[in-house]
């Protein structure tokens, strides 16, 4: 004997339809484990029944004239939805649950219950979250949330690991709140979460001076267009933080957003990136062709980093695609409509550029509809004691430190300093103290400073191939210094793109570090 699900389907919807095909097993005997009823259809799981029972009663079911087929089945609609819905979560790299309103877990990947919570994922569905991890600091810090973002960030401890934990609201149509959804990422993978999955809005951005308000204010104003917005300013002032915060103040949040860096990638194969290529065009490339990141980018955003260092022929085909709206892959004919917003971003003056005939005029009107300037820490140093507060406290956790304050002449010391690099260098400084710090207040000593980024190399090389290795350095770190972008240092060196950018990649050269 084995257990049988069926599908019912009646020729109208009407009332009776259900205890009629329920008097049917009762006649038989057969009793009832479960049942489904939506209007016209009918789901129904029966006891173990032997065959020959089983056969008297599916003639019965034919033979009522309310039904218009009798269908055995594998699973029920919600079956197939727990199923796929489980499978999708266990595609995911990283822990994910989600949980109702009350904190029973409603579902949970493979990934958080073994790696994470270390138990079976059958086992653990239907228990409350509260057994294993601290759920209600995360919902106390709802409350603290400014704005109206709907996730919520903390690290906890569970076990003998640190993770970072990702709260979210989950709401139906109705903007009726239904549960959450819970994400683990491990603490050595959170920089890498942070950029790409997680959303970054404009509460992120630390910044309280006037000049800061005002271009923040700026972003959410622009954030309600679809128009390009460019975004200047030097090295580490957070360009892209303000092109994500835009993207997800916007209409087109729940879409993607691709970033992509010009500076590091050789022209043939940005242009490919970009647009997409089909099949065949290129040796060693997909048989099926490539989409770029305008089609993947479908609905969303596009970000270009450092634009300014874009090759004119493709600065040519941006700007068609810019003003046609479509987009025709390398080696194709085909061109195909496209929905996507562009930001852009560069530590360059466009202008200056466009002087030297550099950059394309037209294209920097058409990218400059609006434009974002971040001022660069220098000048709002007043924003300092805050940016140590927010950052003294992310990298006190992650090195397993209380760190609850800094002296005066450390905070001096911080003040006076010009910070070429801007926020990434005074958070990589930050990071330094917090590690090389004993005590509880970060001290003067803890603040080591960058103030020769690069160096002349002071010692004799014995082998020929160090003394190369030597000069070869100086002369692309010297070629870099006199010279505003990568390329017009490789046309001076006369060597490619491509080679400079690998060289730079081997001797450790930074060029955003070589400015005076």
């Amino acid at each position: 004997m084995e257990t049988k699900k069926i599908k019912l389907t009646a020729v109208e919807d009407r009332s009776h339809l259900t205890y009629k095909a329920l008097s049917v097993l009762y006649k038989y005997g057969v009793g009832l484990m479960g049942m489904e009823v939506y209007p016209y259809v009918v789901y129904i799981k029966m006891m173990p029944v032997e065959e020959r029972i089983w056969e008297l009663i599916k003639k019965e079911f034919e033979d009522l004239s309310e039904w218009e087929s009798i269908e055995e089945i594998e699973l029920f609609p919600f079956e197939e939805k727990d199923t796929q819905m489980k499978n999708v979560l266990d595609l995911i790299p990283h822990g994910v649950t989600l949980v109702n309103k009350k904190g029973d877990i409603k579902y949970i990947n493979n990934y958080a219950a073994e790696k994470i919570l270390k138990c079976d994922s059958k086992g653990i569905t239907e228990a409350n979250i509260r057994k294993y991890i601290d759920y209600d600091r995360l919902i106390s810090s709802l409350a603290n949330v400014k704005g109206k973002k709907s996730i919520v960030t903390e690290r906890l401890g569970i076990g003998n690991q640190l993770y970072q934990v990702n709260l979210q609201l989950i709401k139906n149509e109705e903007d009726i709140l239904t549960g959450y959804l819970i994400s683990f990422y491990d603490i050595d993978k959170s920089s890498v979460f942070n950029r790409y999955d997680n959303p970054i809005t404009f509460d992120d951005i630390i910044g309280e001076s006037e000049r800061m308000t005002a271009i923040i204010s700026e972003g959410k104003q622009y954030a309600k267009s679809d128009s390009p917005v460019l975004i200047t300013g030097e090295s580490g002032t957070g360009k892209e933080l303000f092109a994500r915060a835009i993207h997800n103040h916007s209409v087109r949040k729940n879409k993607p957003f691709i970033a992509i860096n010009c500076a590091a990638i050789p022209d043939q194969l940005l242009e490919s990136e970009l647009f997409g290529y089909e099949p065949g065009t290129f040796t060693g490339g997909t048989k099926e062709g490539k989409a770029g990141i305008f089609e993947v980018a479908s609905e969303g955003t596009v970000f270009l980093d450092e634009i300014g260092e874009m090759a004119p022929h493709i600065q040519a085909k941006l700007l068609r695609v810019l003003q046609e709206r479509k987009v025709r892959r390398v080696g194709g004919h085909k061109e195909m409509s496209i929905d996507a917003r562009l930001i852009s971003a560069t530590n360059q003056n466009l202008d200056e550029m466009v002087k030297n005939k550099e950059f394309r005029l037209d294209l920097l009107f058409r990218i400059n509809i609006f434009n974002i300037n971040i001022p660069p820490l220098r000048d709002r140093k007043e924003e300092i004691p805050i940016l140590f507060e927010y950052f003294s406290k992310i990298h006190s956790e992650r090195y397993k430190k209380t760190i609850t304050g800094i002296e005066q002449d450390a905070m001096r010391k911080l003040i006076n300093y010009n910070w070429p690099g801007n926020v990434r260098e005074f958070q990589n400084v930050l990071e330094r103290a917090a590690a090389l710090s004993t005590t509880k207040t970060i001290s003067a000593r803890d603040i080591i400073l960058n103030y020769n980024l690069i160096t002349e190399d002071t010692f004799v090389e014995n082998s020929l191939k160090g003394c190369l290795e030597n000069l070869e350095k100086k002369m692309i770190t010297d070629s870099l210094k006199s010279t505003k972008s990568i390329r017009e240092a490789a046309r001076g060196l006369k060597v490619t793109h491509t080679l400079l950018i690998n060289r730079m990649k081997k001797y450790d050269i930074c060029k955003e570090y070589l400015k005076d």
